[in-house]
């Protein structure tokens, strides 16, 4: 492991981890594997692409790529110029990404032939031509070419460069208004890493595959491995089949997902014990030590039953952009405490305060608040956003937490998803947590509704397991057994599938445009 990385570049950790283990391997995927002498290089060569091109210290490169090795190469040579890597979702709108580029200032792209569309509808925002470097295929006439950087000599990190540059504008998902970018730095990122390599047990040994979009969080594919030495893999897949038989062809053994993608993984999972030449379409996942989960609550019963059927640690774990990336976690070891969202990992403190800012007592509600080293430095080009989210040092959230009096947090929900039902307050995750455990429901998410008589009531999206006659009244009478009546949900539907972003979160504002029916049922 680099000593003081936290002190330290992007650069200079990959220079002394690559000068420790230069022919480990460092980057594995479907396309090509490269050790960390290979990465290294590569990065000082696409790194010479770029000045070539134009672009200097401070300026923001958009990455509309798939997630294949070139982001990592492209993020890690962009740091190593000064250059502010700038992950662009696109599967957003054009007109909410053409405010990213207005808000960021982005001045060059990283793109490839498949984005064509994207970039005809950004015309009018994008940079000069000879500043847009095309991934694979070719470049339109007028563009660079990402293979040009093959004939260029690597460079080495600009002088001009510490550890708090700005390197990543690390994007919100935009889903629920105007996507912010927090601006990151050499040492967010390098002090996270450290905090959940410290706090999270992960070694030199652990081969890492991160499931979260390119775009959301992509310094988190590496940014532990890095700084340990170990390998990390990189797929372009969401599908729960190729990710098992990836798991089994790299020897993964560390995975970081949304709860829902294990539970559809365990479909292809060989069962512990058994060879899985003898078992059509099933893989051997017995290399997994540890399943990290983000992104929503895992309730006690969830985590046992993973543990039981992957025959690995189930390591739920909360973390968001302001953050740059984890910041609590439930485990390992000894560490944790069935239910819970966890504790803070080693660097940050949290407090839950209410409406006037004052602390809570042990087992009450309040917002949950953040700070630490790795905190971003508020957003680009958007003051009033930071004014109101970092107030003294401390990121307000907008997550609401019960802190008990051992220090652990128990996720209660967000402040906009609050329902008022007959004018009292009832938070949508104890209702999803009550309904997801019953044995027939696979997922669960439930939202605001309205009725004439009884104003704002609760609304169930059911997904159940496959062969589920799951029906409504049983639904309610589970929830009858385990919620006060007012909390049961007075619509029940039955999809056939949660929507999901593209981070495998729920896409609740999807849901909550979908016409309440309850007599949908899709099974």
């Amino acid at each position: 492991m680099v000593e003081n990385a936290a002190e330290k570049t992007l650069s200079a950790v990959v220079a002394e981890t690559t000068a420790r283990v230069p022919d480990a391997a460092a980057l594995l995927s479907d396309a090509r594997c490269l050790t960390w002498a290979q990465l290294s290089e590569e990065a000082g060569r696409v790194a010479a692409l770029f000045l070539k091109v134009g672009i200097g210290h401070g300026d923001v490169i958009g990455f509309a790529i798939d997630k294949k090795p070139e982001v990592v190469v492209g993020f890690l040579a962009a740091a190593r110029i000064g250059a502010v890597m700038a992950p662009i979702n696109f599967k957003l709108h054009p007109d909410r990404i053409k405010d990213q580029f207005r808000t960021s200032d982005i001045t060059a792209m990283l793109t490839q032939a498949s984005r064509r569309s994207l970039m005809t509808a950004l015309k009018d925002v994008l940079p000069a031509p000879e500043r847009i470097i095309y991934v694979g295929d070719g470049a339109p006439e007028g563009c660079a070419d990402y293979a040009d950087h093959a004939s260029l000599e690597p460079v080495a990190e600009q002088a001009d460069i510490t550890p708090d540059t700005p390197c990543y504008y690390n994007y919100t998902s935009g889903t629920t208004g105007r996507p912010k970018g927090a601006i990151t730095t050499h040492r967010h990122i390098l002090v996270n890493a450290v905090s959940t390599i410290e706090g999270l047990d992960f070694t030199e040994e652990d081969i890492f595959l991160g499931m979260f979009s390119v775009f959301a969080h992509p310094h988190e594919l590496f940014h532990r491995s890095i700084v340990v030495g170990g390998a990390f893999a990189i797929l372009d897949s969401i599908s729960p089949r190729r990710i098992a038989e990836a798991v089994a062809q790299f020897k993964v053994t560390w995975m970081m997902a949304v709860p829902s993608f294990y539970e559809m993984m365990l479909d292809y999972a060989a069962p512990r014990g058994r060879a899985p030449a003898d078992l059509t379409g099933k893989h051997d996942l017995s290399s997994l030590r540890i399943l990290e989960s983000g992104g929503a609550y895992v309730g006690a019963e969830t985590m046992v039953r993973m543990e039981e059927r992957f025959g690995a640690t189930f390591l739920p774990v909360w973390g968001c952009t302001e953050a740059t990336g984890v910041g609590i976690a439930n485990g390992p070891g000894a560490w944790r405490k069935p239910g819970a969202t966890g504790r803070p990992v080693p660097g940050y403190e949290i407090r839950a305060v209410d409406d006037e800012g004052n602390d809570v007592a042990p087992g009450a509600i309040g917002e949950m608040l953040l700070r630490g080293p790795a905190l971003a430095a508020g957003y680009v080009n958007q003051p009033e956003e930071t004014a109101a989210a970092f107030v003294e040092g401390w990121y307000h959230t907008s997550d609401l937490i019960i802190l008990d009096e051992d220090g652990f947090i128990q996720f209660a929900g967000r402040r906009s998803e609050m329902l008022k039902i007959g004018g009292i307050r009832v938070y949508p995750l104890e209702i999803e947590t009550a309904v997801k455990r019953h044995p027939e429901v696979r997922d669960v998410v439930v939202v605001r509704a309205e009725e004439r008589l009884r104003g704002e009531i609760a609304r169930a999206i059911v997904q159940t397991e496959p062969g589920s006659t799951l029906t409504i009244r049983q639904v309610q009478t589970w929830c009858r057994e385990h919620l006060a009546g007012y909390k049961i949900p007075r619509i029940v539907e039955f999809w056939q599938e949660i929507p999901k972003l593209p981070n495998g979160k729920i896409n609740k504002r999807a849901v909550v445009a979908t016409t309440p029916d309850s007599s949908r049922d899709e099974r």
